[in-house]
């Protein structure tokens, strides 16, 4: 996607920046293009529909019903040709054998619905058949269209109300714009926060970023909760990237027509949601960065209170997901037995949820909406009917909402849930996309954003609502290959190797295993020659629990087999009789107590 100041596209993404135009006959397309395929080129005509396989369209021409037509433009290696759509309809009005191989710049200039074409700032020719249709609309989907997708890169696109002349073009030809010139309509740089739509430059605060795989109709709920803030819309974005959903998802930008604006992203093939977001942040503008996952319900001043933290404070890392709630908004027929006697517990005396889920029991199980909007949205009635996470309870009441001598404060960083500054997040480095499936993707962020000085604060004013949703039965085994990618990633990492003990079979808090590094950092500091053999033995155990993760589907005990010789033994107790004498310690002789239960030696 945009990569200083460049918009990428590898045939696989579609971008619709604006649902419809409200200009049409006059207007202005400009764009520097690098194409890297060829396309088909049509003949010049006013009828027919030759555009429909073959092309690559840098901008997909928007449907419209007869009387009217959407403007698309179409780039290959071998040329340009510029189309216009509606029912049965997809003529190419004008077409140009060019060699695009290399940064060529365009102007399509459209006076009264007649074409123009510009390369390189040279009036190249008019179109070569007149058009039939009383309105011809601009279109802004870039990238592709459902007749072809585009390959290549393109820079500085920018959309004029105007018919610009020859020499208003080669005025901006190498030019960047501030987005207050006459006559533009639509124009974006990230790298400098400006955003242009229907003709006006916008400040925008914020950009909630949401990532999306088979959510539907519960991405419908998100977005809709977000249109009910209160925060002025004319100051935020929504980026919606839909990671090539086979559901009901592509539907979402075409029935929700909310007061901010919606960039929505569509991927033919499933990228995986690290290289999704790091999309969706190279689109968005917005000086914060608001990341939720599709099937989060926002509280109506969920972007205000996140907002206010980036007001000071360049690295702060928020988040409310500690204390996020689970709610159920649609009974689905793929929940597990458990999932489905919890949501009847959850509901039960509730006037409407209540009887349609003894129904759905009770019948054919079709998928049901379980609330309606006006009680959806309503914060009481969600606080009300929906339940709590314990699992981090005890990191907050230990450690406080700024997680006071906690080593693991960067696991605050929740990707259902979290807000920074678009600056800090670009000097981060993005998500890392070799993060692939479910899990960890959002924690090794946090801990690189942690050697970068991040604050982390958890906020209780900025809880969601997590929408209840069938439990994917790989998550497990994805999370365990992503925490290994972790590791190797950072190897020696001790920290992040005392990770390993939250996935065997007895039960572990996060609090504990802060103990366990806090206690090995103290006594290695303090005893650098000390306690080799102890120190070996930690060691090599936690990298044999490792080794197992990748061989062992199901966790048992005892995980892993220890060689250690009796010489070694004794050198273990020696060390751990001293530990104990210290009296400092007692951690550690419990974490050595625990990984003799995981890691047998059996040498004895």
């Amino acid at each position: 996607m945009f990569d200083n100041k460049t918009l990428h596209f590898d045939g696989n993404e579609l971008i619709r920046f604006q649902k419809t135009c409200d200009i049409s006959n006059t207007f202005t397309y400009e764009f520097w293009v690098k194409a890297e395929e060829e396309q088909i080129l049509d003949p010049e005509s006013n009828v027919g529909a030759d555009g429909l396989h073959g092309r690559k369209y840098v901008v997909g021409p928007d449907f419209y019903p007869v009387g009217a037509a959407g403007c698309g433009i179409s780039v290959g290696t071998n040329g340009i040709s510029v189309y216009e759509h509606c029912v049965n309809h997809l003529p190419a009005r004008l077409v140009f054998p060019h060699d695009f191989s290399d940064w060529q710049h365009v102007a399509v200039v459209s006076d009264n619905k007649k074409l123009q074409l510009y390369i390189n700032g040279h009036w190249i020719k008019e179109e070569g058949a007149v058009c039939k249709v009383d309105q011809l609309f601009p279109s802004l989907g870039l990238g592709g269209h459902f007749y072809g997708m585009f390959k290549g890169d393109v820079r500085e696109f920018r959309l004029w109300s105007s018919a610009r002349t020859g020499d208003e073009i080669n005025a901006y030809l190498f030019s960047s714009l501030n987005g207050e010139e006459k006559d533009l309509y639509f124009y974006r740089d990230p790298d400098r926060g400006i955003s242009v739509n229907y003709g006006i430059k916008r400040d925008l605060a914020v950009s909630v970023i949401i990532p999306s795989h088979n959510r539907y109709p519960l991405n419908h709920f998100s977005l809709l909760s977000l249109d009910r803030q209160h925060f002025p819309p004319q100051q935020m974005e929504v980026v919606f990237v839909d990671d090539a959903s086979s559901d009901s998802t592509a539907s979402v930008y075409e029935i929700v027509n909310p007061g901010y604006s919606l960039i929505c992203v569509q991927l033919k093939s499933n990228r995986g949601r690290s290289v999704v977001r790091n999309l969706g942040a190279r689109i968005a503008v917005g000086r914060t960065f608001i990341f939720v996952d599709a099937e989060m319900i926002c509280d109506p001043e969920f972007i205000r209170a996140h907002i206010n933290h980036h007001l000071k404070g360049e690295r702060n890392v928020v988040s409310g997901a500690m204390r996020s709630r689970r709610i159920y908004t649609v009974a689905d027929p793929n929940y597990s037995s458990d999932q489905i006697t919890n949501m009847k517990e959850s509901y039960s005396g509730h006037p409407i949820a209540a009887p349609l889920i003894d129904r759905f029991i009770q019948g054919d199980r079709t998928p049901v909406q379980l609330l309606p909007f006006e009680m959806m949205f309503d914060p009481a009635h969600l606080q009300r009917w929906s339940f709590g996470n314990s699992y981090f309870e005890n990191i907050l009441s230990d450690y406080g909402n700024r997680f006071k001598h906690f080593e693991y404060s960067w696991i605050n960083m929740i990707t259902n849930n979290v807000s920074l500054t678009k600056r800090f997040f670009e000097e981060v480095g993005g998500f890392d996309g070799h993060f692939e499936g479910f899990g960890w993707e959002d924690w090794e962020f946090g801990y690189r954003a942690a050697k970068k000085g991040a604050i982390f604060i958890h906020n209780d004013a900025v809880i969601n609502f997590h929408q209840e949703h069938p439990i994917q039965p790989e998550n497990i085994l994805q999370s365990r290959r992503n925490y290994l990618k972790f590791c190797e990633k950072y190897p020696g990492e001790i920290e992040i190797q005392l990770l390993v003990l939250t996935m065997m079979p007895d039960y572990i808090t996060l609090p504990e295993i802060n103990e366990y590094l806090t206690g090995l950092g103290r006594i290695r500091a303090i005893y650098p020659k000390r306690f080799k053999a102890f120190n070996h033995y930690v060691d090599t155990a936690l990298n044999l629990l490792l080794h197992r993760l990748w061989d062992m589907e199901e966790i048992s005990l005892p995980v892993a087999a220890i060689d250690i010789s009796e010489e070694e033994q004794i050198a273990i107790q020696a060390d751990l009789f001293a530990i104990w004498e210290l009296d400092s310690f007692p951690k550690l002789l419990e974490l050595h107590e625990r990984l003799s239960r995981y890691c047998i030696n059996y040498n004895v």
